[in-house]
């Protein structure tokens, strides 16, 4: 038996694994049965002959280097990366955020991609892709590929003390999950153009995850409420301005919290501002060794419904 991963390949049969494959065994970790494993099925489709991996190059870019000369209405982006020490032994690396993207700004890209829409059918468009993946999750529905390039599928979690103890979809953390695909994941992959912006200390705070403390649900939040940062490295001195936990709101400005609680090396509780909504983006600064790092959580956190 091996560890089943999402997007795994059956060995046997060459196609990916569906829901309903009679050797796939869900726990934490999932695995699956291979031949000779006691209530292996055997499967009807012969085994594929193998195919070598073809690798995918990478076009990287030196900091000091410039790109080709584009065209006057093409831009270039870079994908710009801090390198890390990995906790776990050798280095990892981190992309430094740009500038969040306006809903303007988005579809506006998108129409002069569409060879003849305009930014508002785009955006009509997408609102009823975006309604019609909510509703087929409401169902327990997945896709593994719209347009070979979006898989969606409803997710749960939550913790309680029994298992009739399940009341709602809050206490069982209902959730869709997005994902681009494998495929076009490498695609993608194969069109960047890399910066180095060089490494960070080796010493940095870090969140792992935001929990509300209203209701313990992850990557929510309620303004005016305390939500808890679970990390490393997250004892700062709330009494220097420039630490502490800052959040950003689209494009507005940064601001800075100034009502804090437990504060220590792995936990942090803080208290959002009143007067902030919607999407939120955290950053964490500390300072470490004589300097101030930083570390801005990948997800926004979004208020309680």
């Amino acid at each position: 038996m091996k560890t089943l991963h999402w997007d795994a390949i059956n060995p046997i049969t060459g196609t990916p694994f569906t829901w309903d494959d009679p050797n796939l065994r869900w726990g934490d970790p999932s695995y699956y049965l291979e031949p000779g494993d006691p209530g292996f099925v055997p499967y009807d489709t012969p085994a594929p002959k193998p195919v070598a991996k073809k690798k995918k190059p990478f076009r990287r870019k030196a900091a000091s280097n410039t790109h080709a000369t584009p065209s006057p209405h093409t831009t270039m982006p870079t994908f710009q990366y801090h390198t890390a020490p990995n906790p776990k032994g050798g280095f990892t690396t981190r992309p430094v955020l740009g500038e969040p993207v306006t809903d303007e700004t988005f579809f506006n890209i998108a129409a002069t991609k569409s060879g003849g829409l305009t930014a508002d059918q785009i955006k009509t468009g997408l609102t009823a892709v975006l309604d019609t993946i909510l509703d087929c999750s409401s169902g327990c529905a997945f896709s593994n590929g719209l347009l070979g390039k979006l898989r969606f599928r409803p997710t749960s979690g939550g913790s309680q003390p029994g298992p009739a103890d399940f009341d709602n979809p809050n206490e069982m953390n209902c959730d869709v999950a997005l994902s681009i695909t494998a495929e076009t994941r490498d695609a993608w992959r194969s069109t960047l153009t890399l910066e180095s912006m060089g490494e960070v200390g080796k010493v940095s705070p870090d969140i792992d995850s935001i929990l509300s403390q209203e209701n313990d649900a992850p990557g929510k939040y309620a303004p005016g409420t305390m939500i808890e940062l679970s990390g490393h490295r997250l004892d700062l001195d709330k009494s220097d301005a420039s630490q502490g936990v800052f959040f950003r709101s689209g494009s507005d400005p940064e601001v800075r919290a100034t009502v804090y609680g437990t504060i220590t090396p792995t936990s942090l509780s803080v208290l959002v501002p009143a007067t902030l909504s919607g999407p939120l983006m955290v950053r964490v600064a500390n300072k470490i060794n004589g300097s101030v790092r930083s570390f801005t959580y990948m997800d926004a956190i979004t208020p309680i419904s």
